[in-house]
């Protein structure tokens, strides 16, 4: 499976493991077991065609990706049963009010947003986390030098797979 992998991550625009100079500290080898009861020891994992969907590794920028409004880019990553989501928000662009049935788990890795989530608004900044139950109406305006939030939805949104180019 290492080989696939391999070929994943370099046609996804990253180095592959083998590539890079570092001593692989801190990195599973083959034959690893540990103590921590809530994982479970490799050789009892799911075979590979057991799984829900094929491994991989992605370059964030080269995701597929949809401007659902002016100022509002998003770039997509799907699991099997969850959605990896960055949006990048322009200075002052909003996310106008809306609502999905969708779980949203969100996150701020730059800049400021304005978050409003039912009746409450925040400023959230960088290290700032929210949840979203579905349904729930929600909407968001950027700060001054806009913003990059990490948004997770469940189960995964496919209407924005549908749209990402």
């Amino acid at each position: 499976m290492m080989g696939n992998t391999e070929a994943v991550a370099t046609t996804k625009g990253l180095q592959p493991m083998a590539q890079r100079s570092n001593d692989n500290a801190g990195v599973a080898q083959p034959g690893h077991r540990h103590d921590a009861a809530f994982w479970v020891q490799p050789e009892e994992a799911a075979q590979s065609e057991e799984l829900a969907f094929q491994p991989a590794f992605y370059d964030v920028d080269k995701l597929p990706g949809l401007e659902p409004v002016a100022g509002v880019r998003m770039n997509v990553m799907v699991g099997g049963a969850m959605m990896a989501n960055w949006v990048r928000i322009e200075p002052g662009a909003a996310v106008p009010t809306h609502a999905h049935e969708h779980e949203q788990i969100g996150l701020v890795l730059e800049g400021e947003i304005l978050m409003t989530i039912g009746d409450e608004t925040r400023a959230l900044v960088p290290g700032h986390a929210y949840t979203i139950p579905g349904n729930l109406p929600h909407s968001a305006v950027a700060g001054p030098q806009g913003c990059l939030v990490l948004d997770i939805f469940s189960p995964p949104r496919e209407d924005y797979r549908a749209a990402a180019k």
